[in-house]
């Protein structure tokens, strides 16, 4: 029975009094009864620890103590109805260690509040309404405090109290109203060691604020919007925490040798001083995020920095230097990533930027907000090597980008190159891209035309580079240096339309092979390429195509049934190859209307006599008309008596005197030449 009696009182079912008849050896009390009398508790006597906590119209009696109990350690009345702490109210617990009054509406505490409670160590008062605790602004009586919180105290201004807490060792105010700290107020707290003043107004700390504090080691400043400078001197502090302040300019920790923790992101520090962390022997994590940093002196990449754990300074417009080549190696080797924020994309990443000289483009510093509707972003001979991938993603004003001449500009491997839903055109003529990975275009869908005229690159290996862009439509590789296509390339892409591959001189086709299969592709160009011949198969999977080049090719035969799966042919150009005979079904098509065969300087055209008519119409939109001049001597040569074919032998010597007296200003003097001799043979031939 007396057990039974025991647990209904710790849980409030039987209200502890002066009348009750028995002793409770509970050591450990939360309830939900409010205190009617001192000596409520007096048949606990081994009670240390009481919990009144939520008995939220329950405030101290204002004429009287609030308990009478020799060994009560710890009093909690969180999320109660206090708003005053009287002097009698706590003057009956001697042992009192530990007070907790979080929550309330507590907003006066008289100065001698703790006058008989010479052990009290702990004192938490978060959220509630203290400004400066009384008129006096002071507390006596708490020599030995060692735990002051009075976090969300929002009024509370540490520099209008004036209470010396010699054994003061953790201080926290977290958003209360602190304007500035200096030495005056810490030099009455000597062995404070914890200082938490986050989302405060501190607008300055002076250098030598800490300098006597021989126990200081944490300083938490973080979130002080107005705080533009920090320059402390301290010989013990190891933990520095200010982000998100306001801090600019250089940062300098010349004067903070033992330090081992720093974290200033999302400040406007620009700099770090050369003597930065070179004292620091101790240091282990460098939080650097969201600055303005754009270089890494060149003293701290060479230091040891042998117990370094984490470098973090993701999100700075750090500029892409050389020297960096070898910090970023040993920065991946000892994995310094590692406490950094996890949740960035690649593109962000310390570690993956280019080790060249060169301009980085970063997102938190874009000016492309200033373009108009379908504007176009042209970043062109601005020596760029790096960009984020979202630097574009939410500017829906910009559909084009050209960054052309960047001619040291390669893509990142393994993450995309741009994000954008906006973005239709892109242009990268003349930089230095070797490879167009899977994941390079992943986040364009409605990207339209590339063009990568003038790279390095080599092969086209996967059918899965454009997978996520549906609705492209134009692609131009020219003047690059590639040797392989998969014939599968663009298989998928239903919206593509041209391809321009020209000035590939190691690109060839196989034999037998499809060159590329698109059922949607209507335009082809691989002019000065090194195709060789074009069988059955080359262009069966080109089923729509309507224009195809392959001029300066190394062609020498060309399949009777070659377009047999081209019946949409338009415009086929194969001048300037080797072929010897030509009669494919290409003079079969019912759209076909230009085919140029110039310079192909072995091809038989007395078997195409019979196609004379079919051909010089086909040859009216190229460049060079060499059947016209060919059919004109042909049929002439036929058709004069002996004594006319020597004459007309004789004129064709001289057009080729004057062809090979074409240099410089007699090119011009030959062709007229020509012209007036062939015109001389046709009204000849009329007469």
């Amino acid at each position: 029975m007396k057990v039974l009696k025991c647990f209904l009182t710790a849980i409030g079912l039987i209200v502890p009094g002066s009348t009750a008849n028995y002793i409770n050896n509970t050591s450990i009390l939360n309830t939900n009864v409010p205190v009617t009398h001192p000596e409520m508790y007096k048949n606990f006597p081994q009670l240390w620890h009481l919990d009144m906590s939520n008995q939220t119209s329950f405030e101290f009696p204002l004429d009287r103590v609030l308990l009478v109990h020799k060994k009560l350690a710890r009093y909690f009345c969180n999320n109660c109805s206090v708003h005053s702490i009287y002097k009698p109210s706590f003057s009956m617990l001697p042992q009192l260690t530990h007070l907790e009054l979080d929550h309330n509406n507590l907003s006066y505490i008289h100065p001698d509040a703790f006058e008989n409670n010479p052990l009290l160590q702990k004192v938490q008062l978060v959220g509630n309404n203290l400004v400066k605790f009384n008129p006096e602004a002071t507390l006596n009586h708490v020599t030995y405090l060692c735990i002051l919180n009075l976090n969300q105290n929002s009024g509370f201004n540490i520099n209008q109290v004036q209470m010396k807490l010699p054994w003061l060792v953790y201080f926290s105010c977290k958003y209360c109203n602190t304007s500035f700290v200096d030495k005056s107020t810490m030099s009455r707290w000597q062995r404070l060691g914890h200082l938490h003043l986050p989302n405060n107004n501190i607008e300055r700390i002076d250098q030598d604020a800490f300098k006597p504090m021989s126990r200081f080691k944490h300083l938490n400043i973080k979130g002080n919007r107005k705080l533009t400078k920090l320059n402390v001197q301290s010989k013990t502090l190891q933990h520095l925490d200010a982000e998100d302040c306001a801090l600019e300019g250089i940062l300098d920790t010349s004067d903070l040798p033992a330090l081992e923790t720093i974290n200033v992101r999302n400040n406007q520090i620009s700099k770090i001083h050369e003597r930065g962390f070179q004292n620091s022997e101790n240091i282990k994590r460098i939080l650097l995020d969201d600055n303005q940093i754009k270089k890494i002196p060149e003293k701290l990449l060479e230091l040891p920095l042998y117990k370094l754990e984490a470098l973090c300074v993701d999100r700075n417009p750090l500029q892409p230097r050389e020297i960096l080549g070898g910090f970023i190696a040993k920065y991946s080797a000892k994995k310094l990533r590692q406490g950094c924020l996890e949740d960035e994309s690649p593109s962000k990443q310390f570690e993956n930027l280019p080790s060249i000289n060169g301009v980085a483009l970063y997102t938190n510093f874009s000016d492309v907000h200033k373009f108009e509707e379908n504007s176009t972003a042209d970043f062109s001979f601005q020596n760029i090597v790096n960009i984020e991938g979202d630097y574009f993603k939410y500017v829906s004003s910009i559909s084009k980008i050209v960054m052309d001449n960047n001619s040291n500009y390669d893509f990142p491997n393994g993450y995309a190159f741009l994000q954008s839903n906006f973005i239709t055109e892109i242009s990268l003529a003349d930089c230095a891209i070797t490879a167009v990975h899977e994941k390079t275009f992943k986040l364009l869908p409605n990207i339209k035309s590339i063009n990568f005229k003038g790279n390095r690159i080599k092969s086209l290996h996967s059918s899965k580079m454009f997978e996520n862009n549906p609705r492209l439509e134009h692609l131009n590789f020219a003047h690059n240096e590639l040797e392989f296509i998969a014939p599968n390339q663009f298989q998928e892409l239903k919206a593509l339309r041209s391809v321009n591959i020209n000035h590939n001189r190691l690109l060839s086709n196989q034999r037998g092979t499809p060159f590329l299969i698109s059922f949607f592709l209507e335009k082809l160009s691989c002019h000065l390429c090194s195709f060789y011949q074009i069988d059955d198969v080359t262009l069966s999977g080109l089923i729509k195509l309507k224009e195809l080049d392959l001029s300066h090719n190394e062609i020498t035969i060309v399949s009777e049934n070659a377009f047999q799966s081209t019946k949409q042919l338009q415009r086929l150009d194969l001048s300037h190859n080797h072929l010897k005979t030509f009669e494919p079904d290409v003079l079969k098509l019912d759209h076909l209307h230009t085919l140029c065969l110039a310079e192909n300087h072995e091809i038989d055209f007395q078997i195409l006599v019979d196609k004379k008519p079919k051909l010089l119409k086909l040859e009216m939109k190229c460049k060079e008309k060499p059947f016209s001049k060919k059919f004109i001597e042909l049929i002439k040569y036929r058709s004069l008596k002996p004594s006319e074919m020597v004459s007309l032998n004789q004129r064709a010597n001289l057009v080729s005197i004057e062809s090979e007296f074409s240099l410089g200003t007699s090119n011009f003097v030959g062709s007229i030449n020509i012209l007036v001799i062939c015109t001389s043979l046709v009204f000849q031939t009329f007469i």
